[in-house]
């Protein structure tokens, strides 16, 4: 009885999470959400057949848009409290396991991706779990098929820090994207995209087509401070 006690409340409290930090399910919320998933399909290429796989997918904040673009979608976490979240949802093919060692076969899927991982990008992470997360990643994808990741950009989280908490080291993500090109580099994969998504007011993304203004904005020198950015590799 205790455990499920404790088991409710941890729900709770990463339901919480989700919404301090993900967003409220206001009306520019959902369009940051759309926004930032219609990037990582694009460079994914994933199509209604893909066979994908989310490499740490929370509360399955994201998942709920990635699902309309694929009709083959699996959702791996280390958290349990997280996967029964997303089976609370409605997801189905839930895998619990590490990014460090997917429990799953090589060249399994058409896409792979991983948003705001820990082992990637938070202050968590180092050399080590960055390279073995990207070279697991690569290991399930098929020949030819793309891996993304994603994160919010060193220089954004800082920022976000300070004028909000008056602490530029609150939730600090150390990686740059240099480092996370690299791990990809050293891990052969070729054709390395790179997409940062400018930080243009919402009223403006909302009244001209984010699809055909970000990518222009991206190649800009001042859409490197943020607020997140994309990175594609091609097995």
């Amino acid at each position: 009885m205790k455990s499920c006690v404790a088991l409710h409340s941890n729900l709770e409290d990463l339901l919480r999470w989700e919404s301090q930090s993900r967003g409220k399910g206001t009306e520019r919320d959902e369009f940051k959400r759309q926004r930032l998933v219609w990037h990582l399909v694009t460079l994914g290429g994933v199509r209604p057949s893909s066979k994908v796989l989310s490499v740490g997918c929370g509360t399955g904040y994201y998942e709920f848009a990635v699902k309309r673009y694929t009709n083959s979608l699996f959702c791996l976490d280390y958290s349990r409290e997280m996967l029964s979240i997303c089976k609370m949802r409605g997801f189905k093919n839930l895998i619990r396991g590490s990014a460090l060692c997917l429990p799953l076969r090589s060249d399994a899927f058409e896409c792979v991706y991983a948003l705001s991982l820990n082992l990637i990008g938070s202050v968590l992470a180092t050399d080590y779990t960055r390279m073995k997360s990207v070279q697991e990643m690569k290991r399930v994808v098929k020949k030819g098929c793309r891996i993304v990741t994603g994160h919010p950009t060193t220089f954004w989280k800082q920022l976000r820090g300070l004028l909000e908490h008056g602490n530029p080291n609150i939730e600090k993500f150390r990686v740059s994207p240099d480092e996370v090109a690299r791990s990809y580099k050293e891990n052969g994969l070729q054709a390395l995209k790179l997409m940062i998504l400018p930080p243009l007011p919402y009223e403006i993304l909302k009244r001209i087509s984010y699809q055909k203004l970000d990518r222009p904005a991206s190649l800009l020198l001042l859409s490197r401070l943020g607020p997140y950015m994309l990175l594609s590799g091609s097995k």
